[in-house]
């Protein structure tokens, strides 16, 4: 059985009724993408499929004949190329009897944060005197004179790489324009943000 996935957008959050109960689900909006190249083991050592999302306008005056925003491969098992054609659109039909998917994505990237909001340290007194707030305090000792690699301290937060494994599929809604898929839980990202559902 070949594996493939799907780029979404991420739309929003919203809740279901399953099982008479309400269940926390993300909306994921599939883009428009098609199979745009075959590779194989005589020609690249392994066999896949290449598969690009959201074409863009060509550009006549610079020569581009075809220009995508996000380009992804599956690795298929070489007798499973031929049931696939360059030039064929992805759709809702690659996850037909599937109850639960990986998701890809990257989350919220929050800046550069202190230690309190990026690891949940404790504050420091705010009255009588004190000098101590919202500062990590020590961060050495005597030995071995150095900060100790993975000393938890103030840096850049956020927007990391997420997979989140066995997520239920909740439902499937193919519309005239657009088709959406309903996952159970959050996702990691904004609003729009690119996910792969595998």
């Amino acid at each position: 059985m070949v594996k493939l996935g799907l780029l979404f957008r991420k739309q929003e959050m919203t809740r279901l009724w399953v099982d008479e109960k309400l269940m926390p689900v993300t909306l994921l909006r599939l883009v428009p993408q098609q199979i745009i190249r075959k590779k194989t083991k005589d020609s690249d050592g392994y066999s896949a499929l290449v598969v690009g999302a959201e074409k863009k306008e060509l550009d006549k005056e610079k020569g581009i004949k075809e220009k995508y925003s996000h380009i992804c491969e599956y690795k298929v098992d070489e007798e499973d190329l031929d049931s696939y054609q360059v030039g064929d659109f992805l759709d809702l039909s690659v996850l037909e009897d599937i109850q639960s998917v990986n998701i890809y994505g990257v989350s919220k990237g929050k800046g550069f944060q202190g230690a309190i909001k990026r690891h949940g340290f404790s504050r420091g007194p705010e009255t009588h005197g004190s000098h101590f707030h919202r500062s990590p305090g020590s961060v050495g000792g005597m030995k071995p004179r150095r900060v100790i690699k993975g000393k938890k301290l103030p840096g850049r937060m956020g927007r990391d790489s997420i997979k989140l494994k066995n997520v239920p599929l909740v439902d499937k809604i193919a519309l005239d324009e657009e088709s959406l898929v309903a996952v159970k839980g959050s996702v990691p990202g904004a609003y729009n943000d690119l996910v792969k559902a595998k």
